[in-house]
């Protein structure tokens, strides 16, 4: 998909690249109001029932999340048809897009159906047929978006080839969950089950939902900030640094993702002692794979987009570094803060701590924005996830009682900064030769420096080489290079221990 976005980026202008962005504003504000929170406790149900072997709930929670999320999003859908032209004009202040957005109006039925078949499948823990479910969304866009301007239909190409992705996902993914529940055979459902099934699901969601709103609203509201004050190039530029920030979300996705059924497999009450430990394991290993990446890319962020999009985006990199900074938050939990209160069933909490990181959003976007335009849209959200995170923070350890071990966090910090640091200036020391050249050396830089700094530092410890190497084993093409990293710096910090010795 990264790759088929690069293709559409340097075929189309970087105005109706910008537009093709512009087109998915109003689809993204109506997909907030299909969801009820019902996908989220999806996943929570399915786990604990899967864990208690109950087949016939798994079937009757399967079919209330897809029937309940057909139904809503098929009138959300029908809604943003009908008012397209008018919503384009009185909204987005494009004319001109009406029929664009007309095209996009179905993504809001099939995106919801996507989203619940993803987060059906991630709850009957079945990771594999999940992310053949993505791989498959990810190829259909990936190839026809590029295909589709090649041929000519110009920016509706993208908009066509991103809702032919998840149509096509969305429909074999119903099959795919529906036929991978545990057990064989036919289980009766009754409708008074389904009525208690979904009045349970609301009851643990809504909650959920209505942060989300919050949350997303917050996030259309710059959508429509931008679409008022920043031009179509200026979108450009700024969609193609969301793109990189979208690649990292599959790596901090996909760790969410998986967290959330685990940890509600667990019962702080009851074991407290072992859902300390996989919430401290979560942010460690999440911040030892997320925090080294992202100062890599912030790092080397012109080389790599002027390789991969051309020199005609180039306010791309900084943007891109500033819309990174707040994944760093990973290191005090971001990502698994909010999975433990939810896998508690704390959706209360969640709420609040959501509310916040809204309405500062709410609050310091527009003047941000109307001062700065897009750069000031970047550090508005740097603000906003700042404040979520630090009460989340509070809220966590005000509610549990413990926390994670954040000088961990510290050293992983200091060895990706100084790593960071020595690559940028090679960077910059190479400015005068191909982007390409000036990408390779840098991350060449950064990676020896980084292996050789993180056992000094103490943010790779013995400990930490098992437990990856027992993660990564079980990925086939991933593990040999693994494997080669894992030796250097077991051999590294066996140096240290020697000369500690000493």
């Amino acid at each position: 998909m990264a790759a088929g976005s690069i293709l559409v980026a340097r075929m189309l202008s970087p105005s109706d690249y910008g537009l093709y962005g512009v087109s998915l504003v109003l689809p993204e504000l109506f997909l907030l109001f299909s969801g009820w929170g019902v996908d989220v406790a999806l996943t929570r149900f399915l786990a604990r029932y899967r864990a208690e072997g109950d087949r016939r709930m798994i079937r009757v929670l399967e079919r209330v999340a897809l029937l309940f999320k057909f139904g809503v999003g098929g009138v959300l859908s029908l809604a943003l048809f009908l008012s397209a032209d008018f919503l384009a004009v009185a909204l987005l202040r494009r004319p001109g897009a009406g029929g664009l957005v007309r095209l996009a109006s179905l993504l809001v039925l099939f995106q919801s159906l996507y989203s619940t078949v993803v987060s059906g499948l991630a709850g009957l823990e079945r990771m594999n047929l999940r992310a053949a479910v993505s791989v498959l969304q990810a190829v259909v866009k990936g190839v026809s978006s590029p295909l589709l301007v090649y041929w000519g239909f110009g920016v509706s190409g993208p908009v066509i080839g991103h809702l032919a992705g998840y149509v096509v996902a969305s429909l074999l993914g119903v099959f795919v969950m529906l036929s991978s529940s545990p057990g064989e055979g036919r289980v009766d459902v009754r409708s008074m089950d389904m009525r208690d099934a979904l009045g349970m699901m609301l009851g643990f969601g809504v909650p959920l939902f209505m942060g989300g709103l919050v949350a997303g609203f917050a996030g259309r509201l710059q959508g429509f900030l931008l679409s008022w004050f920043v031009s179509d190039v200026d979108f450009g530029n700024y969609h193609v640094a969301l793109n990189f920030t979208r690649l990292v979300g599959l790596v901090t996705g996909s760790l969410a993702v998986t967290l959330f059924p685990a940890l509600s497999r667990l019962s702080y009450a009851l074991d407290p002692d072992r859902a300390r430990e996989t919430f401290r394991g979560s942010v460690r290993y999440s911040s030892m794979f997320i925090i080294p990446m992202i100062c890599l890319m912030v790092a080397v962020s012109e080389p790599m987009i002027f390789v991969l999009y051309s020199t005609r985006y180039p306010q791309a990199p900084l943007l891109m570094s500033l819309l990174l900074v707040p994944t760093l938050l990973v290191g005090v939990g971001s990502l698994s803060i909010g999975s433990f209160f939810n896998s508690q069933g704390d959706t209360g909490i969640s709420l609040r701590v959501g509310l916040v990181g809204s309405a500062v959003s709410i609050l310091v976007s527009p003047v941000l924005v109307w001062v700065w335009g897009i750069f000031g849209l970047a550090v508005s959200i740097i603000i906003s996830s700042v404040f979520r995170s630090v009460f989340g923070l509070y809220m966590f350890i005000k509610r549990y009682d413990f926390y994670s071990d954040l000088l961990h966090t510290v050293k992983t910090l200091l060895s990706s900064g100084v790593s960071a640091g020595l690559s940028f200036g090679v960077v910059r020391l190479l400015s005068g030769v191909t982007p390409l050249l000036s990408l390779l050396l840098g991350s060449g830089v950064f990676l020896v420096t980084y292996l050789f700094i993180a056992p000094v530092t103490g943010a790779v410890e013995e400990r930490d080489i098992e437990n990856l190497d027992s993660m990564l084993r079980s990925l086939v093409v991933v593990y040999p290079f693994a494997r080669i990293f894992l030796g250097v710096e077991r051999k590294i910090i066996s140096l240290i221990g020697g000369f500690r010795k000493d």
